[in-house]
């Protein structure tokens, strides 16, 4: 076995693990309160695989706390509303207009890439960030005054790093998340999402639309500053695999979508390539050991029904950040279990009712005839203010 060289940093620091939208937004968050952070991203170059997503005016407001709202208005689309037509006809079921006046923040639509992008342009411009690719986590020693993490990289060579605490921001299959203790596996859900990127067209409105059908739903929204339109096809799967994409066959997509509305068979029509993923469940972590913190997917991943996978990383680091600024103020390095534990209890509530809400909202999306007859029902006598109303809890948070 190659020898474990130590590879020490000049300021006490948090070695983040992963680097995606939750690792660098949780680098910034500490950076910007003067705390260093060394990211480790274990493939050999930074990017970010998915085509589009939305961030919703709770995560918005910790990305504009960060001085991101200028690149971030360049690629992103302000979403104008919702819109909800049923699978088949493409009638209307719910159409409900954003409201500035409640939601001052925009909810953005934008390509995962340009996110990434942003974020990673912020994190180069910090001096106390460190970004280490080709690297991953291995294992983790804890003590009272620190703890020692074990890297080693594609070609076996070992390394470590000495740090106050170790933050797992990566992904589903995380191995921070084994080193906690935690091996309840991810649970295969039954569907998988199709995802492409269509040009956009100039009688597109800026919002969020929805169409549920049996078993199935698709939702299409304008990204990469209105240029492109992202498209997502949901549908039943009988078989899992591992892992962010794998290419799709364009024509299971067109006989899936036999039954859809014309317009929706249009659109899905223009897509030159499918990307499709496995949608997959997992339980909760405890979020906290020691000096071992989890967050974004590592710690409880959301299905795409709520749109709400990458907005809660996002606020998981300004929590993370603010709790572990405040104990290092107070205690030193001593506070640092103390602040992840303050973290884990302030998140699990959250965390495990935006789990249920994203459930619920595929059961409901995908309900059969009859019981989308009384669902369709209850949408249109519950109006755009009442499903305002109903997700103030989620979109109005504020890390105070």
């Amino acid at each position: 076995m190659p020898a474990i060289k130590a590879n020490p940093v000049s300021a006490p620091h948090f070695v983040i693990a992963g680097a995606g939208i939750g690792g660098l937004t949780m680098a910034l968050s500490l950076a910007r309160r003067g705390i260093a952070a060394t990211v480790v991203e274990k493939r050999t170059g930074f990017g970010e695989l998915g085509a589009g997503l939305q961030i919703t005016s709770n995560s918005g407001r910790v990305l504009d706390a960060l001085d991101l709202t200028l690149p971030l208005k360049r690629v992103s689309v302000a979403s104008q509303g919702l819109m909800i037509r049923r699978w088949r006809d493409g009638s209307g079921v719910l159409e409900m207009p954003s409201s500035p006046e409640r939601m001052p923040t925009p909810f953005r639509m934008l390509k995962r890439n340009d996110l990434h992008t942003v974020l990673l342009d912020a994190a180069r411009a910090m001096p106390n960030i460190r970004l280490m690719v080709g690297r991953g986590v291995q294992e983790a020693s804890e003590d009272e005054n620190g703890l020692t993490v074990t890297l080693t990289s594609q070609n076996g060579q070992g390394e470590t790093l000495r740090a106050l605490g170790l933050i797992g921001a990566d992904g589903l299959w995380s191995r921070v998340r084994d080193l906690t203790g935690d091996a309840s596996p991810p649970v295969f859900t039954g569907y998988e999402a199709w995802r492409a990127v269509v040009p956009a067209r100039a009688a597109d409105k800026p919002r969020v639309t929805l169409h549920l059908g049996p078993g199935r739903h698709a939702v299409h929204y304008p990204v990469a500053g209105g240029k492109e339109i992202n498209l997502v096809v949901v549908r039943q799967a009988k078989e899992a695999r591992e892992g962010w994409s794998r290419d799709g066959d364009a024509s299971v997509v067109t006989e899936h979508l036999s039954g859809a509305s014309p317009a929706l068979r249009e659109l899905t029509g223009a897509a030159q390539g499918w990307q499709v993923w496995s949608l997959f469940d997992r339980k909760p972590a405890a979020m906290a050991r020691g000096r071992i913190a989890l967050m974004g997917d590592a710690a409880h991943p959301i299905l795409p029904f709520l749109a709400q996978g990458a907005s809660l990383a996002i606020e998981d680091a300004a929590v993370l950040a603010r709790l572990l600024a405040e104990r290092l103020g107070s205690d030193g390095a001593a506070g640092v279990p103390a602040a992840m534990t303050a973290y884990a209890a302030a998140r699990a509530a959250r965390v495990a009712r935006v789990q249920a809400e994203s459930r619920g909202n595929g059961r409901n999306y995908h309900m059969g005839w009859p019981l989308s007859i009384a669902r369709d029902f209850a949408l249109k006598r519950l109006g755009p203010e009442g499903l305002r109303s109903r997700y103030g809890w989620l979109y109005d948070w504020r890390d105070i």
